[in-house]
């Protein structure tokens, strides 16, 4: 059984000030996993205080980009090599097919992108103006606060500790309370990797610890993953000391299917965007957008598609979707999916659990025809194996019913003519939409508009986001005379 006690702080595991614990249940067995510290106020209290001595004193702010980076080139290194155990540990705790979790979500993208990222960024530069010229600075911006969710143990973590340590910045990690194994080992490999105490800290634990962390005075920043109602009290917690916010929140994407799609072009797109990991993604296409003329056709291939989609043990390597997280999670798509059917959806395939599994939190992949846009199903974040397919008639109707949605992460645009798809994803108001094709690549910048979050992370302008940049007005002539070294901008 795995455990973990106590909190990570200066490179170093200490107790808790709390004798509470986490009990993590394996979703596929229903048998206890292993068992965690649930930490306090006080311990995110020393923690906080750590990295917060970590920016100012000690060996940290001394180094420079070329020393970060090779911190994190070594981590990267380091998550490679323990790359099974961290797959099997997420898989165990929250139920995803081992053949996906053996890719960490795509941990190896996350540190290339940002690494790369980097090795292009502009610490210091010199602007030239006629009403005074500025040598202009970027800084880290001091401690963040980073809380993640369990649907992508590993990836989303790093999303956070890798910009961070990057930009040099120090961090407090809170993981998911579902999957505190990975994160664990993902702290000490960063002291391994080469950061110094303070720099990288855990605190495990649910909502008391969150909101203690994002309630800190010395917290600078709050880098957010999960859902919309979450988002909403750590945004107005933020609001009395203006902290940074980066909220990458819920979502009810679209994938527009116009009508000279190439159907076996299309449909793996629709089947991964709502039937990998058993549809707990934000960026989940949940709702399928299709012109009339080729309705039945998609509706028809998506059923064929989940009767296709192997559910089973997250071990087993015939398995291509996993249990739900928690039982909490089952009752809900199971409820979501009677109230489809009670405001008239016509259930085409699943509904229910598997007959042939007789434990695990599991649910059979579900579709939905029929559907009108203002039903709950189509509305709500379901975040479940549950898609609903809906007709339009016209680009026009495509573009409304894809912007009629309090969300806006994702979504996608299917067209045998890309450059047609291209000019439809263009209207629609959403953080990204791709073109034939699900999901966006991790240099990019990612995040959502309306209730799918603020600021964006990925790429160049997710390592900016943990930049502040600081304006020095100077004479002509120093600015001259640094401009021979530095770039102007």
């Amino acid at each position: 059984m795995q455990t973990r006690q106590g909190i990570f702080v200066d490179n170093a595991w200490r107790s808790s000030s709390s004798d509470k614990t986490i009990t993590v249940i394996d979703p596929a067995t229903e048998q206890v996993f292993g068992s965690a510290s649930h930490g306090s106020a006080e311990d995110v209290d020393v923690a906080v205080t750590s990295a917060h001595r970590a920016l100012t004193q000690g060996p940290w702010p001394a180094m420079d980009l070329d020393e970060r980076i090779a911190i994190v080139v070594r981590l990267g290194e380091l998550v490679d090599a323990r790359r099974e155990e961290l797959a099997r540990l997420t898989s165990s705790s929250m139920g995803a097919p081992l053949r996906d979790t053996m890719t960490l979500y795509k941990a190896r993208e996350v540190f290339d992108t940002y690494i790369d990222a980097a090795r292009k960024l502009t610490t210091e530069f010199v602007r030239f103006d006629a009403d005074g010229d500025t040598l202009i600075r970027k800084r880290p911006v001091g401690v963040v606060a980073g809380i993640t969710p369990w649907n992508a143990p590993i990836r989303h973590e790093l999303k956070k500790i890798v910009p961070a340590i990057l930009a040099g910045c120090t961090i407090v990690l809170k993981p998911s309370p579902e999957t505190p194994f990975g994160a664990s080992v993902l702290a000490e490999l960063c002291a391994e990797a080469g950061t110094p105490p303070g720099v990288v800290n855990l605190v495990l634990g649910g909502a008391e610890v969150g909101s203690a962390l994002v309630n800190h005075p010395l917290v600078r920043k709050i880098s957010f993953t999960g859902s919309s109602g979450v988002g909403v009290g750590i945004a107005q917690a933020a609001a009395a000391d203006f902290r940074r916010l980066q909220l990458e929140l819920g979502g009810k994407s679209a994938a527009i299917v116009l009508d000279d799609v190439d159907l076996d072009q299309v449909i793996p797109s629709l089947d991964a965007g709502i039937f990998w990991n058993a549809g707990q993604a934000c960026v989940a296409t949940s709702r399928v957008l299709v012109a009339q003329t080729r309705y039945q056709e998609v509706v028809d291939a998506m059923a064929e598609a989940a009767r296709a989609t192997v559910v089973g043990d997250p071990f087993d390597a015939r398995t291509t979707m996993g249990p739900l997280v928690a039982k909490r999670q089952l009752d809900r798509v199971l409820g979501y999916i009677e109230k489809g059917r009670s405001e008239g959806a016509k259930l085409v395939q699943g509904g229910g659990t598997p007959s042939n599994l007789d434990r695990g939190w599991y649910v059979e992949p579900t579709v939905f025809a029929d559907v009108d846009n203002s039903m709950t199903i189509a509305q709500e974040e379901i975040f479940g194996p549950v898609v609903s397919i809906i007709p339009f008639r016209d680009e026009d109707q495509a573009v409304a019913l894809a912007n009629d949605s309090s969300f806006g992460l994702g979504g996608a645009v299917h067209s045998a003519d890309p450059l047609r798809a291209l000019e439809v994803a263009k209207r629609v108001d959403s953080g990204y939409i791709s073109v034939n094709q699900f999901g966006i690549g991790l240099s990019a910048p990612f995040g959502g508009v309306k209730k799918s979050g603020v600021g964006r992370e990925h790429g160049i302008e997710g390592l900016d986001a943990f930049l502040e940049y600081v304006p020095h007005p100077i004479p002509h002539e120093l600015a001259e005379q640094l401009a021979v070294s530095l770039p102007r901008g």
